[in-house]
């Protein structure tokens, strides 16, 4: 088992029919128009590093520590001293063990929501700000970063690499569907022994093959074949970065992720569009200072030496494109 952000990929598998349809040929393009969807930290004649698919999700662990965990570290102390003072009218009724039983099982589920809620703190908070994504156009490598210190970034050879759309399920109150490049990294046996996201990503308000949903999921294609005509073609073929990622904790990147697209909404007359911006503002900032928030707690990912000797822009280079 594998875990990318909140979200846990089984592992030891064979790649399945619904990954295999929705896969990525690195050599036919998947948009007509490649454009970055503010996913880039940096980029070089042969090296290009981007963002994973779970970066703007960073605070939602927060969110699930700040209600359900905090709430069950209240319920859990209060239990706790219910089973310490308990009041001496169940003794004298003969129910003291049944009290003493009710009270055991609600402190268990308290302790299950504490434990989930603090699970998903440290999912967000004295983690990293980020885990990138590299391109190595030299040696044609993808590198995914996980952990500092050895082991903790994962090579897969451009050419083989299993990348396809990932489609989850509709989820949450607003019945969305989150879309995100992901890489299956498979073994010799075709199995696979890891994976990581890649690039943007987007949420479906609406069916995939409606008008809105195309046009969001164009967005999610046109970010990967940014990527794809790097490899390829080189960075000539792809346009400039109009705005590079910061790597450190930033939280005007953090209200620019959470209120990306609202300027276009300023300029409607639509009174429901304004309503429908009124309500969501604050729940929109909350969810940045929350991000921001996160990001302090993290430290900054550190690539081992390797990986940076092999995506060192002043290394030769002869024969690539540009």
């Amino acid at each position: 088992m594998a875990f990318d952000g909140l979200s846990w990929y089984r592992l030891k598998r064979p790649v399945s029919e619904e990954e295999q349809a929705a896969r990525l040929a690195i050599g036919q393009p998947a948009s007509d128009t490649p454009k970055d969807d503010r996913s880039v930290f940096s980029m070089s004649d042969t090296c290009l590093e981007v963002r994973n698919g779970t970066y703007s999700e960073k605070g939602w662990g927060v969110f699930a520590f700040m209600l359900p965990g905090l709430g069950s570290l209240a319920a859990l102390a209060f239990i706790l001293w219910l089973m310490t003072h308990l009041p001496p009218i169940y003794e004298q009724r003969g129910q003291q063990g049944l009290m003493y039983g009710a009270l055991g099982f609600f402190l268990l589920v308290a302790l299950c929501f504490s434990g989930l809620g603090i699970w998903a703190l440290t999912r967000d908070c004295f983690n990293y700000i980020s885990k990138p994504v590299r391109f190595d156009r030299r040696n044609r490598m993808i590198y995914a970063f996980k952990h500092n210190g050895p082991g903790g970034v994962v090579s897969v050879p451009w050419d083989s690499a299993f990348l396809y759309v990932e489609r989850k399920p509709r989820q949450g109150l607003a019945r969305t569907t989150p879309r995100m490049v992901r890489c299956l990294v498979l073994d010799e046996k075709g199995l696979v022994k890891d994976t990581f996201s890649v690039g943007t990503r987007v949420v479906l308000a609406f069916d995939e093959s409606s008008v809105g949903g195309q046009e969001v999921m164009k967005i999610l294609y046109q970010d990967f074949e940014f990527y794809r005509r790097f490899m390829e073609e080189g960075p000539a073929s792809v346009p400039p970065v109009t705005e590079f990622l910061p790597r450190g904790a930033s939280l005007r990147n953090s209200l620019r992720l959470n209120f990306e697209g609202w300027s276009a909404l300023t300029n409607s007359r639509n009174p429901m569009v304004w309503l429908v911006m009124g309500i969501g503002v604050l729940p929109a900032f909350v969810f940045s200072l929350m991000q921001w928030f996160a990001q302090l707690t993290c430290r900054e990912p550190v690539w081992p030496e390797n990986i940076e000797r092999a995506c060192n822009a002043e290394a030769p280079s002869k024969g690539l494109p540009v």
